[in-house]
């Protein structure tokens, strides 16, 4: 494991914030969407996302200039104009994945968590690469993790998981329910033993 990925699974269970935006691009025609993404779909069909929401080459790298600036923004402390530079990239590309992503982690840093639920929801909705959703899945696990809804978490986490966040593959086995339930029982049952030979205090 890397010091970045230690860095960043001791932040995860401390519950605080990763801090780390996301600087994935996605290429392609940039037109209105035909319909609303549904954040509840595992999102499986990324090549047919690729054709009907393609963006223009040019609009692209507008784009990534922009959001590179939103980011540096950000970084810099001021996510409340990070916020703003990234809603006009929204604006001005609304299936743009990764600026819902950017603008989720602002959200977050501001303590607005049911802002930045919403833009993971339409990141996941809109991406059109493992790698942006791998960090989608990832954010949200952490929001619903600092929620305290661990089915959520480890669900999200197994998500990011799956499309190969490194940080969620480390996150996930700690957040299954299932494994928690049983080290509790066994916990228990450990602690409840009586030693052949010795007695149990009273």
């Amino acid at each position: 494991m890397s010091a970045h990925d230690s860095n960043l699974v001791d932040i995860l269970f401390s519950s605080a914030l990763d801090g780390e935006f996301v600087r994935d691009q996605i290429s392609g025609t940039c037109q209105q969407p035909s319909v609303n993404p549904d954040p509840n779909t595992e999102p499986n069909l990324l090549s047919e996302r690729k054709k009907a929401h393609s963006i223009d080459p040019t609009l692209i790298t507008r784009l990534q200039t922009l959001e590179s600036q939103a980011i540096r923004t950000a970084e810099s402390g001021d996510t409340g104009q990070a916020i703003a530079q990234l809603t006009q990239i929204i604006t001005d590309c609304p299936h743009y994945a990764s600026a819902y992503n950017n603008r989720a982690q602002a959200h977050r840093i501001q303590g607005q968590d049911d802002q930045a639920l919403e833009d993971l929801d339409l990141a996941i909705g809109y991406a059109q690469d493992e790698k942006t959703l791998a960090q989608a899945f990832t954010q949200k696990a952490i929001v619903m993790r600092g929620r305290g809804d661990q089915d959520a978490a480890f669900y999200n986490f197994s998500m990011g998981a799956k499309y190969g966040n490194e940080v969620a593959k480390m996150a996930a086995p700690k957040e299954n329910p299932y494994a928690k339930l049983c080290g509790k029982i066994v916990s228990e049952a450990m602690r409840q033993l009586v030693v052949p030979g010795q007695q149990q205090d009273d």
